[in-house]
């Protein structure tokens, strides 16, 4: 297996070493940001042109980080969520208090949540972009989280179990989710890129040396 990280201190390649070279072994790609067409991606993709096994894959990186499709196999796979719906305009029915999650390839880390109902259609309005893209609404219920996972690893105690599943569905060493608290209940509604220095390193690196001596 290669590892491939954007952190040396584990890594048997970095990625713009390895976008250079042919692939014949399986690749465990290490990153805080698999979004589409950004490095982690590409690591991905290209391991999958040479027909090697890659952690995560495109399919498993597009399933996380697409909100509608995240949902869904969370759903599928009994992960606890509460709903989405999309909208591209205001609708007349729509309730706060509401997070807002924009459906488009160029926004990053885009949640917002609105508590007033006479905010939420100039809210809808700058996140589709005109209308140009869809915004997922998610009813809020609980305290909202962030927590950065890691190998299914959390930086929050009371998301340990949770993070543990997710990542057991969706194969994404690291990532920021954005998960609701609701009477002791985790429930999920955004995957989305981890800044760098939110990632407990030292976490990744003893799973990183788990794996190899798995192997």
């Amino acid at each position: 297996m290669i590892i491939v990280s954007e952190d040396e201190d584990e890594s048997d390649s970095s990625p713009l070493l390895f976008l250079r070279q042919p692939v014949h072994d399986s690749v465990l790609n290490i990153n805080h940001d698999y979004r589409y067409l950004r490095m982690g991606y590409y690591v991905s993709a290209h391991a999958e042109t040479y027909g090697v096994e890659v952690t995560p894959d495109c399919t498993e990186i597009m399933d996380a980080y697409r909100n509608p499709l995240l949902i869904e196999k969370a759903r599928r796979y009994g992960l606890p969520t509460n709903g989405y719906r999309l909208v591209t305009k205001p609708k007349d029915d729509l309730s706060t208090p509401v997070m807002l999650l924009a459906v488009n390839p160029f926004t990053n880390n885009s949640m917002k949540i609105v508590k007033s109902g006479s905010k939420l259609p100039g809210m809808i309005k700058k996140m589709s972009m005109d209308s140009r893209f869809p915004v997922s609404l998610h009813p809020v219920s609980g305290e909202v989280l962030e927590i950065i996972q890691m190998f299914g690893e959390s930086t929050n105690d009371e998301t340990s179990e949770f993070t543990r599943r997710f990542f057991e569905i969706f194969n994404i060493p690291i990532c920021k989710l954005i998960v609701q608290m609701d009477d002791g209940d985790v429930i999920l509604n955004h995957c989305e890129p981890a800044m760098k220095k939110e990632v407990k390193w030292d976490i990744v690196h003893e799973k990183v040396r788990e794996i190899k001596q798995s192997i």
